[in-house]
């Protein structure tokens, strides 16, 4: 992987060379040791446990978004398919794979980004092969609790086609890339935009610096750019072909309930501050120096990023990532650019202020990636001890109440949804229609909630679960549920097992179970 950028030899004795790169690869060998039991601090989150479960059944003949529900377009099961198709069919655990998998994406994302950097002959390639170790522990450390995720992995795989784009801004030496390279970025980085549309600005913002940069129209139809635009109207078709559902069905109806939650001033208050601290940050880390191509296009994408981010206005942070990671990645690039000889550095006593300062501004930006919900192996295993493999269900809206506690049971996930997300907001969203006066729109979500409890009844008097788990902090939705009669007596065959902060774990009685 670091053989990939230029090898600091150009003024240095053979032997140093030698000793930064032996150095530099057993720094991104300690990076990776690192990342390993790190990473397991969460285990698998929550989203990817449920794509692996969406994954499985679909292997076992359920029709996405007809036998089984999912929010997301469907290229994020294809994302995951074949390693969990594969590590069933080697015996391995499709958890470990997955791991492995994502490890393997950011490794050969940072690989390839590389590459290019070298072939395109990049001003600060020599600081960059000495810096790899830190630009991998931003890739598989820093992510925390959006490792694994669809983001994460996207902007992994999304780093050449920046360094691309970069190099076609301000070409060095007349260096073209070939038509292969071209091509090979362009599908690594349709990934990001495969996996959400809406981050095709990411891709547009750059390429219209290297555009105006190099004064030409013809940059925005470059090869890579026509790479991405073919494979994303691939996609449109082939999810119109395979999955007409999502487009007829699924999407206008997260449109009307789905998207309109927002959670803005948790967005404003979490991540607005230490980003804004880090764009000021680059300017304060080389003072009077102006940003390179390399370090503009990272800018850029970062600006553009933050769009979706409040689009979406879920403030959860993997929404984040992609905005942050690409922020600190262009403040590394900024330590890593190469100064003219006329510029003055900061003193040694400055330059160290300033890598501390960059040190807290990653550190800062690190926190809302720390939050775990893994559960205790105490509970899990009492569990376990209580009732091996069950087939469990849940009683909440947020999606890490069943999973991944489900797989770490050795359950079977019953329902058609991973969570009660429809029913839930579609309550809320009428008690907001009410208060506004809007009689229309909450009879309209009124009628979509009942729906929804109507059909998780039937559900649940249908497939009988051993296990029900009951997300205590969805107080108004236990309520809403328990005016139904239907619901509070079918809860009647359960009895509480087991208890910590976030969950009330339910189990049917032994005795309701033989008499059915």
């Amino acid at each position: 992987m670091t053989a990939v950028l230029d090898r600091p030899t150009a003024d240095a004795p053979i032997g140093e060379a030698r000793n930064t790169w032996a150095w530099t690869v057993i720094l991104c060998v300690l990076v990776l040791a690192a990342a390993i039991p790190w990473q397991m601090r969460w285990g698998v989150i929550p989203d990817t446990s449920w794509v692996i479960t969406l994954c499985e059944k679909m292997l076992a003949g359920s029709r996405l978004y007809v036998d089984v529900f999912e929010v997301n377009p469907p290229f994020t099961p294809w994302m995951f398919m074949p390693v969990v198709a594969l590590a069933h069919k080697v015996g391995m655990s499709p958890e470990v794979a997955v791991h492995a998998y994502s490890y393997a994406i950011c490794l050969a994302g940072l690989a390839f980004a590389g590459l290019i950097a070298r072939q395109a002959g990049l001003a600060e390639n020599r600081a960059l092969f000495q810096m790899l170790p830190l630009f991998l522990a931003l890739l598989v450390i820093f992510p925390g609790n959006a490792f694994t995720e669809r983001e994460q992995l996207g902007i992994a795989l999304f780093l050449p086609m920046l360094v691309l784009t970069a190099w076609r801004a301000a070409p060095i030496e007349g260096r073209v890339p070939s038509i292969l390279t071209a091509v090979l970025a362009g599908l690594s980085g349709s990934v990001l935009v495969l996996v959400k549309p809406y981050y095709a600005l990411v891709v547009l913002v750059p390429a219209l610096y290297a555009a105006w940069s190099r004064r030409s129209i013809r940059m925005l139809f470059a090869v890579e750019n026509w790479a991405i635009g073919l494979v994303c109207v691939a996609y449109v078709v082939a999810v119109q072909y395979f999955h007409p559902e999502f487009l007829s069905v699924v999407y206008p109806m997260l449109a009307d309930t789905y998207m309109r939650m927002q959670k803005m001033q948790a967005l404003l208050e979490i991540y607005v501050p230490i980003y804004v601290v880090a764009l000021a940050a680059l300017y304060l880390l080389r003072p009077g120096l102006p940003l390179s191509p390399l370090v503009t296009v990272f800018t850029l994408a970062s600006l553009a990023a933050t769009v979706p981010l409040i689009y979406q206005a879920k403030g959860w942070p993997y929404h984040a990532f992609p905005a942050f990671s690409l922020i600190l990645a262009a403040l590394l690039l900024r330590m890593a650019q190469a100064a003219p000889a006329t510029y003055k550095s900061p003193g040694t006593a400055m330059e160290l202020v300033l890598k501390v300062l960059l040190a807290v501004i990653i550190a800062a930006a690190a926190i809302p990636f720390m939050q775990t919900q893994k559960l205790s192996a105490e509970f899990v295993a009492k569990l376990k001890a209580a009732a091996p493999q069950p087939t469990v269900a849940l009683v909440g809206a947020d999606i890490s109440g069943g999973h991944p506690l489900t797989r770490m049971l050795g359950g079977t996930w019953i329902s058609r949804h991973c969570n009660d997300w429809l029913g839930e907001s579609a309550r809320y969203l009428s008690g907001i229609a009410s208060r506004n006066g809007d009689q229309e729109a909450a009879s309209h979500y009124r009628q979509i909630a009942d729906r929804y409890i109507e059909s998780k009844i039937a559900e649940l008097e249908t497939q009988k679960p051993a296990m029900i788990i009951v997300e205590k902090k969805d107080r108004d939705w236990n309520a809403e549920l328990a005016q139904w009669q239907d619901y509070t007596n079918f809860l009647r065959r359960y009895q509480q097992i087991a208890e910590d902060d976030e969950v009330r774990v339910l189990l049917r009685n032994a005795g309701t179970a033989q008499a059915e």
